[in-house]
């Protein structure tokens, strides 16, 4: 699949201005107003209707796929040490909300069924980070989920992992695939296109340091996606680029700034 099949497939190639008009995609979920990757983090980008919401996965130690950032409890949790080491029933109990802030307290770390049957049931569309490298075995858990909940048109995956995804593309081979880069190099549109990955997916850092990579990348038919940027002078330079997507914290914001730029005034 080329980016325009994948942009026409999501009706956003006949959106008026979409040729410069960048995606707005929530990093983690509304994580400006609500813990990040949580179900209400999610609830409040999908409550924005922006165009994708960002979540990170990776396993806990029975192998169910959670919905978590960090490779261990400490930053977000009133837990510490590894998530590997806990099994899926032992996080349920794990408080990953009062660290915002005493409203949170409570909200637990979801499951990666939870969120596609949200986003089943609720609506939205999905950007899901696999966070490490997974095997075709893990990866064929999400496959389940893909099917039991008809989001394959709903839903892309992202990761810095060639294996993860190679898994996706041989396992998962029916949702779109991004592939993520800290600083994007001309040798990653080979092999974007060796995984079947539809986007390359610099940070902004990258992005800024290699712009004639990103014009090259763009000139072969590949997406341009960048995280994670929040600020005015970041959105500007962005668009001057005319990139695809903004991957931010701040998706209300950066919302309002593009509404300003794009929207007829009435």
């Amino acid at each position: 699949m080329s980016f325009l099949q994948f942009l026409h497939e999501r009706g956003i190639a006949e959106r008026p201005g979409s040729s410069k008009r960048p995606l707005v995609i929530a990093h983690r979920g509304y994580s400006g107003v609500a813990p990040e990757n949580s179900l209400a983090a999610v609830d409040a980008a999908r409550a924005l209707d922006v165009d994708l919401i960002e979540v990170d996965t990776s396993t806990s130690a029975d192998g169910v796929p959670i919905i978590l950032h960090d490779p261990d409890l400490d930053r977000t949790t009133n837990r510490k040490g590894p998530v590997a080491n806990l099994t899926a029933e032992e996080l349920s109990f794990v408080d990953a909300g009062s660290w915002m802030g005493p409203g949170f307290t409570g909200v637990r770390i979801p499951t990666l069924a939870a969120v596609m049957r949200d986003i089943q049931h609720r609506g939205g569309e999905l950007l899901l980070e696999l966070k490490g490298e997974w095997s075709s075995g893990a990866v064929a858990q999400i496959s389940e989920l893909v099917v039991e909940t008809g989001a394959a048109d709903r839903m892309v995956v992202q990761s810095f992992n060639t294996e993860t995804l190679a898994a996706c593309r041989d396992m998962l081979p029916m949702v779109s695939r991004f592939l993520l880069r800290m600083v994007p190099r001309p040798e990653d549109i080979e092999i974007a296109r060796e995984l079947g990955a539809v986007a390359i997916n610099p940070s902004f850092k990258g992005f800024s340091m290699r712009r004639s990579v990103v014009t090259e990348i763009r000139d072969n038919d590949l997406g341009v996606f960048v995280w994670t940027a929040d600020s005015m002078d970041e959105w500007r330079e962005l668009l001057d680029a005319e990139v695809d997507g903004i991957i931010t914290n701040q998706p209300g914001r950066l919302q309002g700034f593009l509404a300003g730029r794009f929207d007829p005034v009435k």
